[in-house]
């Protein structure tokens, strides 16, 4: 593109200029690279972000003496850290590998709340937090899996 800004008239070098800088920004940000990078963060961070938010719930459960909340807060935590952590070490695909179980207990756990115990104030609680987890596993396997197949299509045609 340098070569070519030779032969470019005065006044269409900014034009010629900005239009380099978009096939340059959209070439790295479409790569292989930097979509693994992407994902691995994106699911790293929310990862850390949602088991700091449940370590935030079960010391507000601790507050209050709801000793199965609070329990159920740091197990989420810890598993949510754990994710993290193996991403951060094996790669997205850890996360398809570690979620895929983790949303089949907590969908088994939440029919038995649903349909196996009678609807009060702390089932509904529970049911929330069941359903919310399974929303964020949700997300967490629609961005690793999409990161895997845009980044294997993207090496098969380069």
């Amino acid at each position: 593109m340098a070569a070519e800004l030779d032969h470019v008239p005065e006044a269409r070098r900014g034009h010629f200029a900005f239009g380099c800088l978009v096939v340059a920004v959209r070439e790295r940000l479409t790569s292989p690279q930097f979509l693994n990078a992407a994902a691995r963060s994106l699911l790293i961070g929310g990862a850390v972000a949602w088991a700091a938010l449940n370590i935030r719930f079960a010391g507000r459960m601790s507050v209050s003496d709801a000793i199965v909340l609070e329990a159920f807060g740091y197990i989420i935590a810890t598993m949510f850290a754990v994710g993290a952590l193996a991403t951060a070490r094996f790669g997205y695909r850890a996360t398809i590998t570690l979620a895929a179980p983790l949303m089949a207990v907590l969908a088994v756990t939440a029919a038995l709340i649903r349909f196996g115990s009678v609807a009060t104030p702390t089932s509904s609680l529970y049911l929330a937090l069941v359903v919310e987890d399974l929303l964020v596993l949700a997300c967490a396997l629609l961005v690793a899996g999409a990161a895997a197949r845009i980044a294997t299509a993207r090496q098969a045609i380069r």
